[in-house]
């Protein structure tokens, strides 16, 4: 994996069930999306993070599955830097010959810049510090033919979580993407067939955008990192279920745990279902059963 962290003792079982890759070596990066997102853009393969606070490891959970979904160009690509860019900004790329490549840009200096990558975009203005990654050319998961399974990310300028084909029998494939409320933005995926585009819009609460056959499924920020890929279901944070035809539902059951800090001691909890028992619990995002 191109993303790694060195959790905690006592957040070790949290930091898996979250799907982060665990390392023990020294750390290499600031456990910041930003410095990870800059380590990556500068040709540095593996960013190994010390997480020292659960809220480190949550802010790092949309990397981490940004990079089990695009991550091969960091982990097998070829790095180039010093790419054609205007208006004080700087381009670089992981690239592969068919599993996809990151175009990353980025604003190097301590003030906003608007500036252009051809052919990505045009007039993008950028916080200082800020970074920007572009992925295109992905084939997401397996078919008869290369074409098949093609999902090509060309002209998106959203923040990209992570990626599927949809369960059968629906065809087409399924591609996260978060922003902050009332950001807009454009999708171009290439499955199958025509290359075709959708304007994607953020507000408080998840929304599904058909493009062709596939999906583009608009995350709020604040429910990025509670996202969740079990079987044929969609978990997005702790209220909204996305069935396989692509319809989401808000939950009938909400249960608020309250975190218990202080110590390191390992704790028991009980839930109680007043009105009757659900027919899955899950614990940041994982199905519990039994009493254990």
């Amino acid at each position: 994996m191109p993303l790694f962290v060195c959790p905690s003792p006592s957040f070790t079982a949290l930091a898996q069930a979250l799907g982060f890759s665990l390392r023990t070596d020294d750390p290499t990066i600031s456990p910041t999306p930003l410095a990870v997102l800059r380590a990556w853009a500068e040709g540095t393969r593996e960013a190994v993070c010390l997480v020292a606070t659960q809220e480190e490891l949550w802010s790092l959970r949309p990397l981490a599955l940004f990079a089990a979904s695009f991550g091969v160009p960091l982990r097998s690509g070829t790095f180039r830097e010093g790419l054609p860019a205007r208006g004080g900004l700087r381009a670089s790329e992981w690239r592969t010959a068919q599993e996809g490549a990151l175009l990353f840009v980025w604003n190097p200096t301590e003030a906003p810049v608007t500036g252009s990558v051809f052919p990505a975009s045009e007039n993008q203005t950028l916080a200082a510090g800020e970074v920007r990654i572009w992925a295109h050319d992905f084939p997401l998961g397996l078919s008869e033919s290369y074409l098949g399974a093609y999902a090509g990310l060309v002209k998106s300028e959203l923040a990209l979580l992570t990626a599927h084909i949809r369960p059968d029998p629906f065809s087409g494939a399924r591609v996260f993407v978060t922003g902050k409320p009332g950001e807009r933005g454009e999708v171009a995926l290439f499955n199958a067939g025509p290359g075709e585009v959708v304007e994607v819009a953020f507000s408080d609460t998840p929304a599904v955008f058909a493009v062709g056959v596939s999906q583009v499924i608009a995350v709020p920020e604040a429910l990025a990192p509670q996202l969740f890929v079990l079987n044929e279901t969609t978990w997005i944070g702790p209220e909204w279920r996305l069935d396989p035809a692509g319809s989401l539902h808000q939950q009938t059951y909400l249960a608020k745990v309250a975190l218990i800090r202080g110590d390191e001691e390992l704790r028991s909890a009980q839930l109680r279902f007043e009105e009757g028992t659900p027919e899955s619990v899950l614990l940041n995002g994982v199905p519990i059963t039994g009493s254990d």
